[in-house]
């Protein structure tokens, strides 16, 4: 996280900067954890699973009323609306994402009745982006169908390999066969907007066999396929695995490899590459996703959610557990929060914009943010173009093709 600056005396912001247009909820259940994974996450936890959907109702329906009252407040020359907590301006939502953890190891109708909350209190936009995430084994046809009526018009499918071998390496509880089953049952479902995530560098895994998966993945026909260079994060099974040598790391010559092999095979096979780690199809890029880069405002509910609103970044307590107690006693489920200022908040922007390979709006970043971001960060730029990391149009900051190979480092010059 950036630190705070000062904030200056003034600031310009466009009309629509405070407008809230996405919603993340977070489901942190899982059947069980994968190797891998350090995210906010849990399995056994079923005798929480409606408690923990009614809090997310309750905490939707509170997050609706206060905005409803800030609005009122505002009109009548009132107060700002206190740290992580809307200020009236909302939706209706353009983009409402179910991530986890697995959502669908929730029922399809507990889903629907958490989606049915944001329609009734915020709103969705007849067109908006509506996306639950899924694990292959907690999916059927009757599920999708469910689904798909309820109301959610866009999947995505945690698949990470088409290789039994190494799903079952990674702790992962499905096969290829059943991913391949579960995208199909969607298909059938009526999801026409439907996305598929990868995990690249498993150990043990050549370039043969990530050609392999590459192969069947694009053969798919996904709308959208994301895929991730594996992180051994602290605390995992994996780094457990790894620090008694029992699993080694994938050479970092091969990993590159891997990243380059994907974005050949993936664009020649009609994918657009416009994130660093996302490809679409024409028209079908994340909206939920692009929100994030473009470090714009949203709502986050549920365990471990964060939100985004009137600059100030927001947490809600971790566990489930504990975010029902929060929930039923009526305490503050925030449990930090950080105001960011016009230069930390541009920090922050210059940083997620360049992983997008259209790069950083410079018109929008001033007019949103009041700063410019070729004087606050001239040195830097001059240094980069030079090493040929970035580069900028007349409207874009961007970076190049081994500017992305070398993104941590591009992004260290802006934090």
């Amino acid at each position: 996280m950036l630190l705070c600056g000062q904030a200056p005396r003034h600031r310009r912001l466009g009309p629509d900067v405070h407008v809230i247009r996405a919603a993340y909820v977070h489901i942190p259940f899982c059947v069980s954890k994968c190797w891998y994974c350090d995210f906010n996450s849990y399995a056994g936890l079923e005798p929480v699973y409606d408690d923990y959907v009614h809090a997310v109702i309750t905490e939707i329906q509170h997050a609706h009323d206060l905005a409803a009252t800030r609005t009122h407040e505002h009109a009548l020359g009132g107060t700002p609306a206190p740290p992580g907590e809307p200020s009236g301006a909302s939706g209706p939502l353009t983009s409402v994402y179910f991530g986890g953890g697995t959502p669908t190891t929730l029922r399809a109708g507990q889903l629907a009745n958490i989606l049915d909350a944001i329609r009734r209190t915020l709103g969705v936009a007849v067109d908006g982006e509506v996306t639950v995430e899924a694990n292959p084994g907690t999916v059927d046809a009757h599920k999708l169908s469910a689904l798909r009526k309820a109301g959610f018009n866009r999947l995505s499918i945690g698949v990470q390999s088409f290789d039994d071998e190494f799903l079952r390496s990674i702790g992962r509880a499905h096969t290829s066969a059943q991913a391949i089953d579960a995208y199909s049952a969607a298909r059938k479902a009526g999801f026409a907007n439907i996305g598929i995530d990868l995990i690249f560098a498993l150990p043990g895994q050549t370039l043969d066999h990530w050609r392999a998966t590459l192969d069947t993945a694009a053969g798919l026909l996904s709308e959208h396929i994301s895929l991730y260079e594996l992180s051994i994060e602290e605390g995992t099974r994996f780094a457990e695995l790894c620090e008694n040598g029992r699993i080694e790391r994938v050479d970092e010559d091969v990993r590159v490899d891997m990243y380059e092999l994907a974005i050949e095979k993936l664009t020649a096979a009609g994918y657009e590459h416009y994130e660093v780690s996302n490809f679409a199809r024409p028209g079908y890029r994340s909206r939920h996703n692009t929100v994030y880069w473009l470090n714009q405002p949203h709502y986050g509910f549920g365990a471990g959610a964060t939100s985004y609103i009137d600059g100030t970044r927001a947490r809600r307590v971790a566990h489930a557990r504990d975010y029902i107690a929060a929930i039923e006693s009526g305490s503050d489920v925030i449990e930090s929060s950080e105001t960011l200022y016009p230069r930390a908040r541009l920090g922050e922007t210059m940083v997620l914009g360049l992983r997008m390979l259209d790069g950083v709006d410079l018109t929008r970043v001033r007019d949103e943010i009041g700063l410019d971001p070729l004087a606050e960060y001239a040195s830097q730029i001059v240094d980069l173009t030079a090493r040929g990391l970035i580069e900028l149009t007349d409207t874009h900051l961007r970076v190049t093709h081994q500017g992305l190979l070398l993104l941590n480092d591009v992004a260290r010059e802006f934090v």
